[in-house]
Formats: C-alpha cells, structure tokens, sequence
C-alpha cells in the first residue's frame, strides 16, 4: 500500500533526536525512520544551492521532499502583483531544477493564504501560477471556505484540468479561514495534510506556530484520519500524510503512530519512490 507518512518540517520535533545530534544531521537521522518530509521553511525564503545538496546527500533513493512555495508565490504578501508572484515563480523553479532532477523531490504546495477568496482573478492567477511550474508535481490547498460551497466541485474540476493536487486538510472548523475535509482526489498522488483541530488557537497570531497548532490527535480521531488515507488511495497511486502539528513532539507522535496503523515499518526502508507501490 502506497501510503507515506510524514511531518511538515524535519528541523524541530522535541524528544526525536538525540541532545547530542548536530542540527545538520538531522535529516538523515529523520530519514532512518521516514521516507516523507515537507520542507516548511522555504516558504520564508529559497534554500541556498549547497542546502539542497546536502539535502540529496542526507537522504536515500525512494526518499521524497514535498516543498513549500515560497510566500510571494501565494500571495502572502499583501498587494504583490501577479507579475511579481510570477518572478518568484521563476526563480523558484530556477533554484530547484538541479534538485528536481536528483528524484527525491516531492510535490510543490501551493497554500494559498485565507483571504483569497475563489472569483475569477484568484482563478487566473492559479492558471499562470500552475503553468510556471511547468513539470513540477503541484499540490494546492486553499483556506477560505468560499472555495467548497459548492462542495468543492469548481476547485476539483479546476484542480483536474490544470494538473494539480488537491490538497486534503484535516483542521478545526471554524468560520470563513478554515475548510472542511473533503476526500477528493484530482491527481496521481493525493495529500493530506494534518493541522490538529484547536478551534481555540486557529485565529491566533503574534505568537509562535506551534501555539496555534497546539494539538494532539486522540488514537480514534487517528483511526479515522487512517481510514481517510485509504479511501483516497483508492483513486491514487500515492498519498502522502503529513503531520502539521508542530507542537513539541505533537506531530512525531501522531506521524509515528499512522505510521504503526498502517503496518509500515520504521527502519527507514523507502516505499517504492514518488508513483512506485508497496
């Protein structure tokens, strides 16, 4: 079963690595126990080249990077222009081609910020967004609830015909920032990404990220986010789990627990590669 589970960041993680482990080696140490990680920090900024080499270097064949866009790509930065949200598409792409070649890399995520609301524009601007990336694997995940009342039927049949993911999202349910799981899948690999469900914190900001996703999943509420997996494996080659709840060890927690309801071992043994099977 082609099921991957993973964290989003490899970086923190409390209690996972030993005190004595130098920060650079991390990775490596992370990919002994996985074979899926989405690299968050490249949406504050792109990684220098030799960053993305150590990348290949600390990781296996069948290892895979989903990567964050970086911010101005979604339009995170208030008023930015189509035209400049392009740019850094270009420069995006220019910075990871060396690195897309090398296999290990994932599904670039489009998370859109949850003013963008759907209407014709934020339709467009996804169009040429999408077109940019050319032949990077792309996963979408929009965050104003404007784009599912139609259940999420406009976004899915957008999603299908540009060639994008649809992105899964597991999170609290509360007002226009925030939307509902729906199990669609739109491309080969389908994501789901899990932000916890703390309805009290998902509004907060100011303070650290992990306060606002200061959540740990219950084994029930895990059982049934198992059973989501499965059910969009049924339309896809692949899907990639990933824990957001980068609170403390919150997310290593959840991620290791999939990782024993699913039946997948945890010596680091790759699943099969981006579309492979096991």
């Amino acid at each position: 079963m082609a099921i991957r589970v993973g964290t989003c960041a490899f970086t923190d993680h409390e209690g996972f690595y030993p005190p004595t482990l130098p920060p650079a080696e991390r990775l490596a140490y992370y990919a002994r126990r996985f074979d899926l990680v989405e690299v968050d920090s490249t949406f504050y900024g792109l990684p220098r080249a030799s960053t993305l080499d150590r990348w290949v270097e600390a990781t296996g064949e069948g290892f895979t990077l989903d990567i964050k866009a970086e911010r101005r790509m979604t339009g995170h930065v208030r008023g930015i222009a189509l035209a400049e949200q392009v740019a850094a598409c270009r420069e995006f792409k220019e910075r990871f081609l060396k690195f897309a070649a090398s296999g290990r890399m994932g599904y670039v995520l489009l998370q859109f910020p949850p003013w963008l609301r759907r209407g014709s524009d934020a339709t467009r601007a996804l169009r040429v967004l999408r077109e940019e990336l050319g032949d990077f694997h792309v996963s979408v995940e929009m965050r104003n609830r404007s784009w599912y009342q139609d259940g999420g039927e406009e976004l899915t049949a957008l999603l299908r015909e540009i060639g994008a993911a649809h992105v899964v999202a597991d999170e609290p349910q509360v007002g226009q920032g925030s939307v509902p799981l729906v199990p669609v899948v739109t491309d080969e690999v389908a994501i789901l990404r899990l932000h916890g469900r703390n309805a009290e914190t998902w509004y907060v900001h100011g303070t650290s990220s992990q306060d606002r996703f200061y959540y740990l999943y219950s084994q029930e509420e895990l059982l049934a986010l198992r059973r989501t997996a499965e059910v969009l494996h049924e339309s896809a080659r692949e899907v990639h789990v990933l824990f957001n709840n980068n609170h403390g060890d919150f997310a290593m927690r959840g991620a290791l627990a999939m990782q024993e309801l699913l039946g997948i071992r945890g010596d680091g043994t790759p699943s099969g590669g981006l579309f492979g099977s096991a």
